[in-house]
């Protein structure tokens, strides 16, 4: 460990980098780096990760597939943004891709998708799980874990050196 020269406290070396995804974002990270998304509801977060080169993706969706949700879409194809699933997704394998990887060697994990308002008639959290997996799949990309659905927030952290991703569950 290196003394910090603004502080007594001892900083290892080692010590891992932190970044928050927030709705409606991507991010991608290598090495020691984490990932963390908070305040997951119904928003999906899907995470990918290539376990030979280190490198890891997130995503903190809101919306399933433009075609299973038309309000508040542009009609114009020139602006289209991370808050739908799909393109989400797009963004993080096209991140991914543009570092070396596959999408055949990547894995995926997802997480949220809770039901929030049960009487509203609607459960888009369960049509944001079924986007994510369904899009996934025609990308030939493995969901290997999930924790999804129920009607409780969760909070997600991607620690990009083991692939392990915790997800806290609110109480």
């Amino acid at each position: 460990m290196e003394p910090n020269p603004n502080s007594k406290i001892q900083i290892p070396k080692t010590a891992m980098l932190g970044r928050e995804v927030k709705m409606c974002e991507t991010a991608i990270a290598k090495d020691s780096e984490i990932l963390t998304a908070s305040g997951i509801g119904s928003c999906v977060v899907i995470t990918m990760y290539h376990p030979r080169r280190k490198i890891g993706a997130m995503a903190h969706a809101m919306l399933p597939n433009p075609g299973l949700l038309t309000i508040g879409r542009e009609s114009s194809n020139k602006s289209r943004g991370t808050k739908y699933v799909d393109e989400a997704i797009d963004e993080m394998l096209r991140n991914m891709e543009s570092k070396g990887a596959k999408a055949g060697d990547l894995e995926a994990k997802i997480a949220g998708g809770a039901n929030m308002f049960p009487g509203c008639g609607s459960d888009i959290g369960r049509d944001n799980v079924l986007s994510a997996k369904e899009k996934l799949k025609e990308e030939g990309i493995k969901v290997i874990g999930e924790s999804v659905g129920g009607s409780i927030g969760r909070s997600v952290e991607f620690s990009v050196a083991s692939g392990i991703v915790t997800v806290k569950i609110k109480s």
